[in-house]
C-alpha cells in the first residue's frame, strides 16, 4: 500500500511539475512578446502590406484546418483604418510606404482603406510611397492614394477590368454518375448553376454584367481622381491592356518612376535626410499593431452600442471563427439582451447568405432586442445578401455602402442522385423495405422519387415566400412589390436605396451614430463583438512557423486539385444543410 502511495504521489507530483513548467514557459513568452510594447525607434518607415486575409474583425477568420498547427492571425479593416489613422500622428513614424501588390478584398473594404490613406497624406506632412514589383487592381487602387507610386523596371500593372469566370461541373458529375437535383425560387437565383448547366443562364450574365459595370466606373473614378488623368484615356488604357509594361505605365501617368527596390530605398534615405547605405528602420503594420495602443484618448462612457461584426457564410450549428451560425451568435445576443449598459445594436453583416434555418433564428434574436427597447441598426459591407440581407430586414434602419452587393432574395437546395455511379461505375445496388412513403427518403444511393422532388420543391417555395414576407414587413411593402424586386437579383448598394431595401449609403461610422441618435445618446462607447479568443502559445507558434505551416499550401498551385477540393466543398455545404439555402451566386475578387 505504501508503494502504491509513493507511485500515486509521484505521478501527481510529475504531472504538477510539467503542468508549472508549461505556465512558466507561456508566462516568458508573454512577457517577451509585451516587452516590444512602446519599443518604436524614432524616424521609423511603416511598411504598409495588406496582402493574405482581411477580415473585418481582428482575428475573425478561421482556424478549422486539421492540417494547420499554427493558429491564422489577420488584422481586420477596421483596426487597419485605426492605425493608419495613428501613424498619421505618431512623431516616430517619418514615413509611410506602401508595398501591396496583390490584396484580396471586396471593393467595399478596399475603399475603407483607400480613404484612410488619402486622410493621411492630406493631414500630414509625411511623404507616403508605393512600390511594387507587379501590381493588381486592388494593390493599385491602394498604392494610387500615394503621393508616388514606383514600379520595378521589370514589373508590370495588371489593370484590365473585372470579369467573373465559374466553373461548371455538370458534365464531369455525370461522367462519375452522380446527377445534380436543383430548387429554387427566384427568377434569378442562380448559385447552383454550376451542377445543372455548363454555361451561366443569360439572367445570370445580365445581373452580374450590370454589378461589374458599376464597379469597373467607381474603380476608374478613383484612378482617374488620384492620379489627375481622363476616364477616356484610363478607360482605353485598361481596354487595350496597355498598362502591362513599365515604359507604358511611365508615360502615360499610371506610375511616377522605374526602379528597383534599392533604387528606392536609396530615395528614401535621401528623403529622410539619412546617408547611403545606413539601414532604414522598417516596421511592420503587423509589429505596429503589437507596440502601439489602438484605444481611444476619450473617455470609456457607460453607455455603450453594441458592435456585432457578421461576416462569411451563415452555416448552421457551427462555431468556427469567420463564419456565422446561430450557435455562436447566440451567445452574443444573450449577452447584448442582458446587458443594461447597451443601449443599442450596430449589426455590421459581410456576408453572401447560407443557411435559411440559422438565418431566420438570427433575424428573430435581433427582433427581440428590439421588442426589449434596443434599437438596431444594420450596416452593409462588400456583401450583405441572400441570407446576408435575410437577417437585416427588419433592422430599424440599414445603411449601405456604395459598392455593396445585396438583395438576392431568394432561395435553393442542391440534392445529389448519386444512384448511376454505384449501379454502372461500381456495381452496387440498393434495395429497401419500409413502412411509410418516405421512411427511405432523401438518400443519395437511391435516387429521387416525384415525391421528394416535390417535397423539397415546395420548401424552397415556403422559403422564399417566408423571406419575401419578411422584408414585406420590415421594409413596409406590399408584399407584390417585394416580390417584384426579389427573384433572387442582386443589386449594388445605391439601387437598393431607390428600390427601398435600404434606408441609405452609409459606412460603418454613420451607422453607429444613427444607433446613438435612436437611443437618445449623446455620449457613449462602442463594445464589439463577437469576442475573438487567440490562444496564448499562438503568436510563438507562429514565429516558429513563420505564419504558414499548412501540409496544403501546394494545392494552390494546382489548379485541378483546388477545383476538385472546392467543389466538394461546396458540396457538402449545399447537401448537409436540413433547410434551402439563401445564398448569393456570385463572389468577385479584386
Amino acid at each position: 500500500m505504501r508503494s502504491f502511495l509513493k507511485i500515486v504521489f509521484g505521478s501527481c507530483l510529475g504531472s504538477i511539475l510539467a503542468i508549472l513548467f508549461l505556465f512558466i514557459i507561456i508566462l516568458t513568452i508573454g512577457l517577451i512578446s509585451s516587452s516590444g510594447k512602446n519599443s518604436i525607434q524614432k524616424n521609423a518607415v511603416l511598411l504598409l502590406d495588406f496582402d493574405g486575409l482581411l477580415p473585418e474583425k481582428t482575428n475573425n477568420v478561421s482556424q478549422s484546418s486539421q492540417f494547420n498547427f499554427s493558429p491564422q492571425s489577420a488584422i481586420g479593416s477596421y483596426d487597419l483604418v485605426k492605425l493608419i489613422k495613428k501613424a498619421a500622428t505618431d512623431d516616430k513614424i517619418s514615413q509611410i510606404v506602401i508595398k501591396s501588390e496583390s490584396s484580396s478584398m471586396g471593393f467595399v473594404t478596399m475603399r475603407h482603406l483607400a480613404d484612410a490613406l488619402d486622410s493621411l497624406r492630406e493631414t500630414t506632412d509625411k511623404t507616403v510611397y508605393a512600390f511594387g514589383d507587379f501590381f493588381t487592381q486592388s494593390g493599385y487602387i491602394l498604392a494610387s492614394e500615394a503621393d508616388s507610386i514606383f514600379l520595378n523596371p521589370q514589373g508590370r500593372v495588371d489593370l484590365r477590368g473585372f470579369g467573373v469566370m465559374q466553373s461548371f461541373s455538370k458534365d464531369f458529375l455525370e461522367k462519375l454518375g452522380i446527377k445534380m437535383n436543383v430548387f429554387y425560387a427566384g427568377e434569378y437565383k442562380s448559385a447552383a448553376e454550376a451542377y445543372y448547366r455548363n454555361d451561366m443562364s443569360e439572367k445570370a450574365k445580365t445581373q452580374t454584367r450590370e454589378y461589374l459595370n458599376s464597379l469597373h466606373q467607381s474603380f476608374v473614378d478613383i484612378i482617374c481622381e488620384n492620379r489627375g488623368l481622363e476616364k477616356s484615356e484610363v478607360n482605353q488604357g485598361i481596354n487595350n491592356y496597355s498598362y502591362s509594361y513599365g515604359e507604358t505605365a511611365l508615360e502615360s501617368g499610371i506610375v511616377d518612376g522605374l526602379l528597383q527596390w534599392f533604387q528606392f530605398e536609396d530615395r528614401l534615405r535621401k528623403n529622410m535626410g539619412l546617408e547611403s547605405g545606413t539601414p532604414i528602420n522598417y516596421i511592420s503594420i503587423k509589429d505596429y499593431r503589437k507596440k502601439t495602443s489602438l484605444l481611444d484618448d476619450k473617455k470609456i462612457e457607460n453607455d455603450k452600442i453594441a458592435v456585432i461584426y457578421a461576416e462569411g457564410e451563415i452555416h448552421y450549428n457551427n462555431e468556427d471563427n469567420g463564419l456565422i451560425s446561430e450557435k455562436l451568435y447566440h451567445e452574443v445576443f444573450d449577452e447584448v439582451r442582458s446587458n443594461d449598459d447597451i443601449k443599442a445594436v450596430v449589426v455590421r453583416i459581410n456576408s453572401p447568405g447560407g443557411s435559411s434555418f440559422t438565418s431566420e433564428t438570427i433575424l428573430q434574436e435581433l427582433n427581440q432586442i428590439k421588442a426589449e427597447g434596443k434599437p438596431v441598426i444594420a450596416s452593409f459591407g462588400n456583401y450583405a445578401a441572400s441570407g446576408g440581407y435575410y437577417i437585416a430586414c427588419q433592422a430599424d434602419e440599414i445603411l449601405a455602402e456604395p459598392n455593396t452587393l445585396t438583395g438576392s432574395i431568394g432561395a435553393f437546395s442542391v440534392f445529389p442522385d448519386a444512384s448511376k455511379m454505384f449501379e454502372d461505375k461500381l456495381g452496387v445496388h440498393f434495395d429497401t423495405v419500409k413502412t411509410s412513403k418516405f421512411a427511405s427518403a432523401f438518400v443519395p444511393a437511391m435516387g429521387m422519387t416525384q415525391a421528394e422532388k416535390d417535397f423539397i420543391d415546395h420548401s424552397n417555395k415556403r422559403i422564399y415566400q417566408t423571406f419575401i414576407s419578411h422584408v414585406a414587413k420590415g421594409r413596409n411593402m406590399e408584399y407584390e412589390d417585394v416580390e417584384k424586386v426579389a427573384q433572387g437579383r442582386i443589386w449594388t448598394g445605391p439601387k437598393a436605396v431607390e428600390l427601398n431595401l435600404v434606408d441609405r449609403i452609409g459606412n460603418l461610422d454613420e451607422a453607429i451614430a444613427v444607433a446613438a441618435q435612436k437611443a437618445g445618446l449623446e455620449s457613449y462607447s462602442t463594445k464589439e463583438y463577437p469576442s475573438i479568443q487567440t490562444p496564448p502559445w499562438a503568436e510563438f507558434i507562429e514565429g516558429l512557423s513563420g505564419g504558414n505551416v499548412s501540409l496544403l499550401s501546394e494545392l494552390k498551385d494546382n489548379p485541378l486539385s483546388a477545383e476538385i477540393i472546392t467543389l466538394k466543398k461546396r458540396l457538402k455545404f449545399y447537401t448537409e444543410n436540413k433547410t434551402p439555402l439563401v445564398l448569393l451566386p456570385i463572389k468577385v475578387s479584386y
